[in-house]
């Protein structure tokens, strides 16, 4: 396998048409479920990364009843100080995927994403480093992801977060979609993982099944944030490989 497959279901809201419904044992009506695509290529895992905790129980579920092991990460923003939050403090935010390794590392994570959805909630949830770390076990794995990252945010956006790892050492993902500035992004990243000591690993986001979908994809999301489908405005609508179909070609022989 050259790349992880990173799922993303209906649960995060807008950001994906893939659901995780019950799988029918049909990859050609519509939606689509993920089991459907795990089951018929015959993987034995599912790696789901949700900007919420909602899907987790109906994915935990399904995949017992189907005997495949799940990787369950939550997508959440992390800012300097969830007690000096304002319009300035955006700038600061940086998104980050914590990955529960077990049932220890999933109750850890319902405690971090509960403050980060209460006290720390400013638009979105958000959690600071000194709470995070409070909060951290050794059950947790806390990766860095490729797109909206502190690296990211900070080269493109303007943005000046700086993380504070200290004991927490984090996984750097990597992916490669088409997009113009993978390229600078990626060398970015490979160099401040080097430097660092830090580990990387060769991923890929799949928010639909094939390239066809991308069209029924971008629709779904301008619905969903209200915009206009000649001009969505979205980060990272310039490339329509985010789709399962190629992640199966180029790692599998199916």
């Amino acid at each position: 396998m050259n790349s992880l497959p990173l799922f993303k279901s209906h649960y995060s809201l807008g950001k994906s048409i893939l659901t995780l419904n019950k799988p029918s044992g049909s990859i050609e009506k519509y939606p689509v479920s993920i089991f459907d695509l795990v089951i018929q290529s015959k993987l034995d895992f599912l790696c789901l990364v949700e900007d919420n905790m909602t899907g987790f129980l109906e994915a935990s579920k399904y995949c017992q009843d189907n005997k495949i092991k799940l990787m369950f990460g939550l997508r959440l923003r992390v800012t300097k100080s969830i007690l000096n939050q304002d319009e300035q403090s955006l700038k600061d935010r940086a998104k980050y995927v914590i990955f529960a390794k077990n049932k220890k590392g999933y109750n850890a994570l319902i405690k971090i994403w509960s403050l980060a959805a209460k006290e720390g909630f400013y638009y979105t949830p958000c959690i600071d480093f000194t709470n995070l770390k409070n909060l951290w076990s050794e059950d947790l794995v806390l990766a860095v992801p490729f797109y909206d990252s502190f690296l990211h945010l900070n080269a493109f956006n303007g943005h000046y977060h700086v993380p504070e790892f200290d004991k927490i050492k984090p996984l750097f993902l990597l992916e490669k979609n088409g997009l113009p500035f993978d390229p600078f992004l990626r060398g970015k990243v490979e160099k401040y993982a080097k430097e660092n000591n830090f580990d990387t690993l060769e991923t890929q986001s799949i928010y639909y099944k094939s390239k066809l979908d991308f069209i029924a994809y971008m629709t779904f999301r301008c619905i969903s944030e209200r915009t206009n489908i000649e001009k969505p405005e979205f980060d990272h609508l310039g490339s329509d490989s985010f789709n399962f179909d190629r992640w199966l070609r180029e790692n599998t022989n199916n």
